[in-house]
């Protein structure tokens, strides 16, 4: 099974397709940060243009649910806007309606589900990935649109006890409703227990 999180309007056959908005055409409406599935079952993990909207701390889960859901040897496939680019863009950029294409692409828009909370620069986003048990095999750049740079990462799971132990601690704290999601500081807190 193929699992494509945080589906959009990118509804794909043959795939478990999950969205948070409940407006939007998916087989189950869900939190991609939480996911209810059990442990190791999919091959594939696809989340085009997502983890801008979960922001740092639910991208850490993400991450995380993703490598529990995966079979040893699953991959993973991400893509975000491609933050140094997008900045790089920005100050080249030669009139305003450019300069507010690239600020639309780093801020998302004001829509609901549609804003962006965090943009990870290319290596923090591999260092994350690492520490949630994932290898990166892949990192591809691409335009997304004119003047909206996009990164492309494939990485594949690989076993590991350590990583299955922090998924599954993670996943009792999301069960136990532990965390709130709106204060940052006892996030940071909570995660030095995982690293």
């Amino acid at each position: 099974m193929k699992l494509n999180a945080g589906c959009g309007k990118n509804y794909l056959k043959e795939w478990i397709n999950i969205d948070i908005n409940p407006s939007i055409k998916c087989d189950f409406v869900m939190s991609a940060h939480n996911l209810e599935f059990e442990n190791e079952t999919f091959e594939k993990v696809m989340a085009l243009h997502v983890i801008e909207h979960l922001g740092f701390f639910k991208t850490r889960y993400f991450l995380s649910e993703s490598y529990r859901i995966l079979k040893d040897g699953g991959n993973i496939l991400i893509e975000t806007p491609h933050i140094e680019k997008a900045f790089e863009n920005f100050l080249k950029a030669e009139t305003a309606s450019e300069r507010e294409i690239i600020l639309g692409w780093i801020y998302g828009s004001e829509s609901l589900y549609q804003n962006h909370l965090y943009c990870f620069p290319l290596e923090l986003l591999e260092r994350l990935i690492s520490q949630a048990g994932f290898e990166v095999v892949r990192t591809e750049f691409y335009d997304y649109e004119p003047l909206r740079p996009a990164v492309r990462i494939e990485a594949i799971k690989k076993k590991n006890a350590r990583f299955d132990e922090l998924c599954e601690l993670r996943k009792k704290v999301l069960k136990d409703e532990k965390l709130d999601f709106s204060d940052e500081l006892s996030l940071a807190e909570a995660e030095k227990a995982f690293l």
